[in-house]
């Protein structure tokens, strides 16, 4: 016989609380999903804003290694995670599957994870939205706009097309990432084409172990992994999507591996560009100006200026993508009523989780007008300090998971395939448990800064995840009816 916080039988997912249709379906396909995914990890902004901090404070030349040693692991996490979604279809996405495979505590303390780790990268991209938006038009237009006021602007945007059914942002996201990718390419060939460095003397040492593994690897890895945030979303959309059985899982590998691809194929030019010897110095004294130095020799001032326009709608990609997360994550707690039911109802003509949106704006615009009225500066301490701390509870989210997924399968008998459902998960877990040691021990790497902003950020971490294990023992005392019900919208069979 099942303890009550065992899991249970697979439920057809229920309409919302109010007797509306819940979310519009048939919405989407892979591509819309992998626009979604890969534009939260605004791969223009990694290869600006990160690349110099793996170069420069990580593993060195490595840098290209250390992608494809991340790439792996999340490829061997999302075998298990795919399984998974072909038997649960839902919003909640991490929030269901753990559920499913470690009880309600636990996945009520997940689902207040990764609203709090959403919530906390979209501050970090809002922040740095504002400060590289202010920067691009002051300069421009000699206009000193403080950086909050594009801060505003772009919350607004994304709370626009977030309340418009999915595949409008789809649309948008297109574009933009579409622009993104091709200035990176443009930059590539750039560097294959003009590189002072000829492609006859390029060095495959960027790729070798003694290099990847070399110099300070738990900050490379970590950073690394942080410029994949957002690929596990692709469950996210599965209520949304056309066939989600066949349309998640193609999403989800085709953006792991992109973006793995992507970013080794890059590091690995733009190293040899600098050449072997150099790249670690220069990226030490340039900082964030690494990528502009190098586009300024390849392409020329042209580019250079294509590059710093892109990077602020590559963050508005991501602002956009981190709402859409967050809203689907309140949508889909308050239609099982574990929190205010009226989030999980939708707009009545569009079937968006409208109520949602607003509600996940309005929690990070109180946050986003307090550095504002204290007068922080959005760069080092919104964007770096809120994004430090979201890329650990991502870690943390996707370690649960990934336990979740192992320990379901070995419960259910719904999918027996040995390498899906057993070696792959577990060597998932083998491969997050070390990124999730460098980024709790290493906090004060990831925030700029240790003492009380380590402690603080770091007992926020925990206590996200506590708050909801907390409310869920809470919520069984009180209402247990209501609480042996909260498998009914978890997921279907179909």
């Amino acid at each position: 016989m099942l303890h009550q916080d065992d899991p249970q039988p697979l439920a057809t997912v229920k309409d919302a609380p109010d007797g509306s249709t819940g979310l519009a379906r048939n919405q989407i396909g892979v591509l819309g999903i992998v626009f979604f995914v890969v534009a939260a990890a605004a791969p223009l902004t990694v290869v600006v804003a990160l690349f110099p901090v793996i170069i420069g404070a990580g593993n060195g030349v490595g840098i290209a290694g250390a992608f494809v040693v991340v790439a792996v692991v999340l490829t061997l996490f999302a075998v298990g995670y795919v399984a998974m979604s072909k038997h649960i279809t839902n919003a909640g996405a991490f929030y269901a599957f753990i559920t499913r495979g470690l009880g309600r505590p636990m996945g009520l303390g997940s689902a207040s994870l990764a609203i709090f780790a959403y919530n906390a990268i979209q501050l970090g991209v809002i922040g740095g939205f504002g400060y590289y938006a202010a920067e691009f038009v002051n300069k421009h237009t000699n206009t000193a706009i403080p950086w909050w006021v594009f801060s505003f602007l772009a919350m607004a945007a994304s709370l626009f097309l977030g309340v418009r059914q999915i595949h409008a942002g789809a649309r948008v996201l297109a574009v933009l990432l579409t622009l993104e990718t091709g200035v990176i390419l443009v930059l590539n060939i750039g560097i294959l084409v003009n590189s002072p460095t000829p492609i006859s003397d390029y060095s495959f040492e960027p790729f070798a172990p003694s290099a990847v593994f070399a110099g300070a690897l738990g900050v490379a890895l970590m950073f690394a992994h942080a410029s994949f945030i957002g690929f596990e979303g692709t469950a996210i959309y599965g209520e949304e999507a056309k066939d989600p059985k066949r349309t998640v899982p193609r999403a989800t590998y085709t953006s792991v591996i992109f973006m793995g691809v992507f970013y080794a194929v890059t590091a690995f030019l733009i190293v040899n560009a600098v050449g072997v010897g150099k790249v670690v110095g220069l990226a030490e004294t340039e900082g964030g100006n690494l990528v502009f130095a190098v586009s300024d020799s390849v392409l020329g001032r042209i580019g250079t200026e294509a590059f710093q326009l892109l990077v602020i709608t590559s963050l508005f990609a991501a602002i956009l993508t981190f709402h859409n997360n967050v809203a689907r994550y309140l949508y889909s707690l308050g239609r099982q009523g574990v929190i205010w039911a009226r989030l999980g109802t939708t707009h009545p003509t569009r079937q968006s989780p409208a109520l949602a949106c607003y509600v996940q704006i309005g929690m990070v615009a109180v946050v986003v007008a307090i550095f504002a009225l204290f007068g922080l500066d959005p760069y080092t301490t919104l964007f770096t300090w809120w994004t430090g701390v979201g890329a650990a509870a991502i870690i943390l989210l996707q370690t649960i998971a990934s336990i979740a997924i192992f320990v379901f399968f070995r419960r259910s008998d719904v999918d027996k395939r040995p390498w899906n459902t057993f070696i792959a998960p577990l060597l998932g877990i083998a491969g997050l448990l070390p990124f999730l040691w460098y980024a709790v021990t290493g906090m004060d790497v990831l925030l700029g800064g240790g003492g009380w902003l380590q402690i603080s950020f770091t007992a926020m971490l925990f206590a996200s995840l506590a708050i909801g294990i907390i409310g869920a023992y809470l919520i069984r005392a009180r209402s247990p009816q209501p609480y042996a019900q909260l498998n009914s919208t978890l997921g279907d069979r179909t």
